[in-house]
């Protein structure tokens, strides 16, 4: 009901998209009231304007998860890196990684992997391997990560979390019966995801060093209209930074932080 109930709210009620569809259907069903209808597409402009907005957003969003912002290693080798969920999913008919804008998570996590830094990379709560109605992508994604030089004996998969309570529920007690201690594990996951993703495996007793990633580097570049201009990319980027923080106040109310 929790991961039901967290996935209408991001779609309905945390949306910047939401909000401007809203707005302009509301504007053509009250059209004969011509104020009420201009004040409602004029607000629908300011939100595509605001929100549209690359450089505030990434600025937002940097400020506010500044304290995650380090991708260094505090050991030479880990054991095992953790890489958290919801980065792609796999096609089946053509054998590609459709990633989306977490892939980076993954990515990372080879490329750590290939300079020897961590052991294995244990993917938690992904489409690419998750079991859904007794089946799942696993193959499809170690076959196409052959393809990269990574063999299947690099992956170790966690495959029924559906959020990051269940991430960390789920893989602290894989690593536990692996007799894996949390100072042998690197969790790695994007820079805004990474203080509830902490929290939740630290309710469960288990600590392990982190990575973050999606780090933009911050410019002080020249203002130009450009600046200005709308990106609809940026909207639905808006919705998961939105999501992240209602996320991290309703993880506080249940507990699980």
């Amino acid at each position: 009901m929790f991961y039901e109930l967290s996935k209408l709210l991001n779609i309905f009620v945390i949306s910047p998209i939401s909000w401007m569809f809203i707005l302009l259907v509301a504007g053509y069903l009250l059209r004969k009231r011509k104020g009420v209808r201009a004040g409602c597409w004029t607000a629908a402009l300011c939100l595509f304007l605001v929100f549209g907005n690359a450089s505030l957003y990434e600025r937002v969003r940097h400020r506010c998860f500044r304290k995650y912002a380090k991708a260094e290693l505090v050991k030479p080798h880990y054991e095992m890196a953790i890489v958290m969920g919801g980065f792609g999913e796999m096609n089946r008919e053509t054998g590609q990684f459709c990633g989306n804008q977490r892939a980076d998570r993954l990515w990372e996590a080879v490329r750590l992997y290939k300079e020897g830094k961590v052991g294995r990379i244990l993917i938690t709560g992904d489409a690419t391997s998750n079991i859904v109605k007794g089946d799942s992508d696993k193959d499809v994604f170690l076959r196409y990560m052959d393809s990269f030089g990574m063999p299947d004996t690099a992956f170790v998969f966690e495959q029924y979390a559906r959020n990051s309570r269940e991430n960390a529920v789920n893989t602290v007690t894989m690593l536990r019966q692996m007799d894996i201690p949390a100072d042998s594990c690197l969790l790695v996951t994007s820079m805004e995801h990474m203080g509830r993703s902490l929290g939740c495996f630290a309710k469960t007793g288990f600590e392990p060093d982190w990575y973050s990633v999606g780090i933009k580097q911050m410019r002080n570049d020249r203002f130009t209209v450009r600046t200005l201009y709308p990106d609809w990319d940026t909207m639905v980027r808006w919705q998961s930074l939105f999501n992240e923080w209602v996320g991290d106040m309703a993880y506080k109310m249940m507990g699980y932080v």
